[in-house]
């Protein structure tokens, strides 16, 4: 196969906040053999489940902050390690100074990843370059549920939320993100966000992700392999054993809240709080879906195309 040379892509005055992100493919590029995938790991969103398909089903080489443990972070080299049934790369792309530390190793150029995982959307653009790109995708989750997973999750797992606070203290601003989805996207961490944010988040989406959704996993993850181009193993034993592999996780899932909670209903102060706190998170989720529904064309299943053309007939 021949591809093309990519080519610097020029914005115009409207989409310069483009530009720093330059070098992360769009949906609609050719993937190229030297694309990076790029997990956006949104917390609490499916990502360690995506993980686990990654890394234990289809035994891809991640990278993430898993290959630093056990004083791998001071290596001088690059290097990938066997942990727990899966491989990573002995970097941290979770953390600022971790991405630091994999462009300065040249981590995406050496070829030896095959999925970077990190929350850090904009800082992880440096990884790449022209010939090098990233081709970035991520899981979304309705934001409140989201919110109130973190709330649990924090309390009873990470412990760094008291019991004492309440689910509407929390929502008041005790612990919660505020919008996280739009901010991690569009680099805005501080001060109030705008209707120019929104917008450019919702670009920036649209250019720059195959989306996936966290309560149509399966479907998801069929889209994700397709969009990176990652196989089944050609060995049919082996190729059944990948596919129960992601059958478990997809049923089960990794990391969930080992305890059940309720999702406050509508009309309660948490909801309301929590709603306030997410209010542009929602947007952009709800936007997400309708654009989970226009890439079903290019990358989705044969049944969910099916479907989707049903739907238009029937003029939904």
């Amino acid at each position: 196969l021949y591809f093309m040379p990519p080519v610097e892509k020029d914005y115009d005055e409207e989409h310069k906040f483009l530009e720093p992100l330059r070098h992360f493919a769009d949906v609609k590029d050719p993937h190229r053999p030297t694309d990076t995938a790029l997990f956006f790991h949104v917390p609490r969103a499916g990502g360690s489940t995506m993980k686990d398909i990654i890394g234990k089903c289809l035994k891809l080489v991640q990278s993430s902050e898993v290959g630093v443990r056990d004083g791998h972070d001071k290596d001088p080299t690059l290097e990938v390690l066997d942990v727990k049934e899966s491989k990573y790369v002995n970097v941290d792309t979770t953390t600022v100074p971790g991405i630091q530390r994999a462009v300065d190793m040249g981590l995406a150029a050496a070829g030896v990843t095959e999925v970077i995982v990190s929350s850090y959307y904009h800082e992880s653009a440096a990884l790449f370059d022209l010939n090098h790109q990233g081709r970035a995708f991520m899981m979304m989750r309705n934001p409140i549920d989201r919110a109130v997973s973190m709330y649990w999750h924090r309390v009873k797992e990470i412990g760094d939320l008291d019991a004492e606070v309440s689910i509407e203290d929390y929502a008041q601003g005790n612990g919660i993100e505020n919008n996280w989805m739009t901010r991690f996207m569009t680099n805005r961490m501080t001060g109030e966000l705008t209707k120019e944010d929104m917008e450019q988040a919702k670009q920036i989406l649209k250019e720059k992700f195959l989306i996936g959704l966290l309560d149509d996993l399966d479907e998801t993850v069929y889209r994700i392999m397709k969009y990176n181009e990652w196989k089944f193993s050609t060995d049919e034993t082996e190729k059944m054993k990948q596919e129960d592999c992601i059958r478990d996780l997809t049923t089960v899932g990794s990391a969930i809240n080992p305890d059940p909670y309720e999702i406050p209903t509508r009309g309660t102060q948490a909801y309301a709080l929590i709603t306030w706190q997410t209010q542009f998170d929602t947007k952009l989720f709800e936007y997400a879906k309708q654009l989970f529904d226009e890439q079903t064309k290019q990358w989705g299943t044969k049944e969910r195309k099916k479907l989707l053309k049903k739907q238009k007939k029937k003029g939904n």
